[in-house]
């Protein structure tokens, strides 16, 4: 089932209007971070693993980052950038709740989230299909809410130009590793499927780029509504839907 356009929405201007209620404190807050994204990879816990563990694990891997982000925070200025990333971050974070998905990070413009791996099989039974699936549906519907919440409330509190958005989805193993010192460390996570995503993400504009796992691992029904255009030699396709 597909997001709640009206929910987003409504969830995104409350974060919205709390920014910029608290536009002049010095306390940025992110109420979807609740617990610290990082030490977030599903199955593996930064206390319990020993420096420099090395594990190997399935993850459906999705990037999505805003396109020319830089440029648009030189043209509006700061506060109008912070009020746009509350709008920007929040809208998809709700999309990623829907899909059941597991941010690793919260880049400056962009999210990078997981699906899969053993901990979400035996929790939830999110095989490889679903959480391809679930990769995918949520990078497709990350698109009508760029534009049916973030570019909406962008234009209606005058907060500049509208945004667009890359997606990029991936599946592959990924290495897991326990990185640092006794007093710093942290648990990370490293791959080809992540740096493919990434680079997709890069390269395409208000487009969800899969690679070509993604398009064989899809469950495939008869009347289903998504469909996948190749692109180049073959190896990563534009996911794309009917309706």
């Amino acid at each position: 089932m597909a997001v709640d356009i009206s929910a987003i929405y409504q969830s995104t201007l409350e974060h919205f209007n709390q920014a910029r209620n608290n536009i002049r404190n010095t306390r940025v807050l992110f109420e979807h971070s609740a617990a610290a994204i990082s030490d977030v990879i599903p199955g593996f816990e930064a206390d319990k693993l020993e420096f420099g563990s090395y594990d190997k694990e399935n993850y459906a891997v999705l990037f999505v980052d805003m396109r020319r982000s830089t440029m648009r925070a030189q043209q509006v200025g700061p506060e109008k950038t912070f009020l746009t990333m509350h709008v920007f971050l929040t809208a998809l974070l709700e999309v990623v709740k829907h899909y059941q998905g597991k941010v690793i990070d919260i880049m400056g413009d962009g999210l990078m989230v997981f699906w899969g791996g053993k901990a979400a099989r035996e929790k939830d039974n999110m095989v490889k299909t679903l959480a391809v699936q679930n990769a995918g549906l949520c990078g497709r519907d990350m698109l009508a809410v760029r534009e049916d919440v973030i570019n909406r409330i962008i234009q209606e509190e005058n907060l500049g130009p509208d945004i667009s958005i890359g997606v990029g989805v991936t599946f592959d193993s990924v290495i897991v590793t326990k990185i640092g010192i006794a007093d710093s460390y942290d648990v990370k996570a490293f791959g080809d499927c992540i740096n493919v995503a990434s680079h997709y993400a890069n390269e395409t504009e208000n487009k969800v780029k899969v690679s070509k796992k993604v398009k064989n691992e899809w469950p495939s029904s008869k009347g289903g509504r998504i469909h996948f255009t190749s692109i180049g030699n073959g190896e990563a396709f534009y996911l794309e839907s009917n309706h």
